[in-house]
């Protein structure tokens, strides 16, 4: 058995449902979402 240690404020639950969303997702949807984050002016982007 593993210990499972996740960042504060996340669980097993959050992190299947993150992925869910991501699994789902169409390649139309990904590219939406990347151009949003990318308008908006509060949010930075690290490479």
């Amino acid at each position: 058995m593993s210990n499972k240690k996740f960042p504060s404020g996340w669980d097993e639950d959050k992190i299947k449902r993150v992925l869910a969303h991501y699994e789902e997702q169409t390649e139309d949807e990904a590219v939406a979402e990347d151009e949003a984050g990318v308008e908006s002016p509060d949010d930075t982007l690290s490479g």
